[in-house]
């Protein structure tokens, strides 16, 4: 590898690891996780010359991210059916582990109504909201218009608000729940 691409590397990993590890952790376990960035951070490495530069590398990291994620969970999925066959005894499928956050009383029904919408209206929230990417980098990472993300956006605070029963104004909606959830930091208490 030249110089020049394992700089540009070095560069990328000490900037975003941070926030893939954060990613990954939000949505599996602490030790799924760093795999996860490890896998994810060796695809960088081959693909360095396919990485956007600038503002542009985080989404396109994410994107990486929910690629790799989503294998590991088929993987998963995969090996947890191949174990009850091999038993001839069906086995529950664990669900995936909740995001590791500060979960107060007062946070978990908010929780639990973010979990009733659309998987894709979720994610969307978690890019925006928990990840801190702009509309237009969500779109560009999503391949869909500015446009398809604030209906996106829009429709599932609608939701949100309806869930929690809030008499809000739909248009107040985006203002109103932008409570972005707290990580917990290693050693932390839930």
């Amino acid at each position: 590898m030249s110089p020049h691409r394992e700089s540009e590397f070095e560069y990328l990993y000490r900037v975003h690891a941070a926030s893939v590890l954060a990613y990954c952790t939000r949505r599996t376990s602490r030790e799924d996780a760093k795999d996860a960035t490890s896998e994810i951070f060796m695809i960088a490495l081959r693909k360095i010359d396919q990485v956007p530069k600038g503002d542009d590398a985080l989404p396109w990291l994410y994107t990486v991210s929910a690629n790799v994620l989503r294998n590991r969970s088929r993987s998963a999925r995969r090996r947890t059916r191949l174990a009850a066959r091999l038993q001839t005894q069906p086995r529950e499928v664990v669900p995936s582990p909740e995001p590791i956050v500060v979960r107060h009383a007062e946070h978990q029904e908010l929780i639990d109504a973010l979990a009733r919408l659309p998987e894709k209206d979720q994610e969307v929230l978690r890019l925006i909201e928990w990840e801190g990417l702009s509309r237009e980098q969500v779109a560009k990472m999503m391949y869909l218009s500015r446009s398809a993300i604030d209906k996106r956006v829009t429709r599932a605070y609608r939701r949100l608000n309806s869930d929690l029963g809030l008499k809000k104004e739909a248009h107040a909606a985006d203002k109103e729940l932008r409570t972005a959830p707290v990580p917990i930091e290693e050693g932390g208490e839930v």
